[in-house]
């Protein structure tokens, strides 16, 4: 009877720490996330991977600190794309900014609540269908824009799928970072927010 309840404690602590991980190491993995997301859309002419970020956020970080990094890499990116790679200082651009980050926004809502939604099923299904859920709103809130900015030549099938492998691919790269860090931080800093192992509950 004793093994059984230690069993059953030993159990219940992980899946504690799984659900709740420690502070320090939550805002490493913020940290983290975000100097990889800005630094390697620099690395790729600022081309930001929003939507692969809202699905990781989604399901690591609560609501305001999802939305605080959301905003910061929108920002960061806005701003290399205006200074280092000249885009044009118009009106017009200026809206698609702002309606850029209200997209990312949008897609962070759509991911934490899929990954809420899908909180029962396997990991790599509950990711592909928030990924496609966030893709799904992202693109249509940017199509939408397009109607009253102009720009709908920009939503056609092969450049929507490359945003869509984009993403995909930043995704799976997040995830495996996250499962490094994971793993460098439990022994000193306690449990990071997981991606794969996260309960879809934060």
């Amino acid at each position: 009877m004793r093994m059984r309840d230690h069993s059953r404690a030993a159990s219940f602590s992980a899946d504690h720490q799984i659900a709740h991980p420690s502070f320090m190491a939550s805002s490493i993995w913020a940290t983290g996330l975000t100097l990889t997301v800005i630094l390697g859309s620099l690395a790729l002419s600022c081309v930001a991977p929003l939507c692969a970020l809202a699905v990781a956020l989604g399901a690591t970080l609560g609501l305001r600190a999802s939305l605080t990094v959301m905003a910061l890499v929108w920002l960061v990116n806005q701003a290399i794309g205006f200074t280092l790679f000249h885009f044009p200082r118009t009106a017009n651009s200026f809206w698609w900014v702002l309606a850029i980050g209200v997209a990312a926004w949008l897609a962070l809502v759509a991911a934490r609540g899929v990954m809420r939604w899908s909180s029962h099923w396997n990991a790599p299904l509950r990711l592909c269908i928030a990924l496609t859920a966030t893709l799904t709103v992202y693109e249509l809130a940017l199509w939408i824009t397009a109607l009253v900015l102009g720009g709908r030549d920009m939503f056609t099938a092969s450049i929507v799928m490359q945003v869509a492998l984009i993403n995909a691919g930043w995704l799976t790269g997040i995830v495996v970072l996250n499962e490094i860090g994971a793993a460098l931080c439990k022994p000193w800093l306690g449990r990071m927010p997981m991606i794969v192992r996260s309960p879809g509950l934060i």
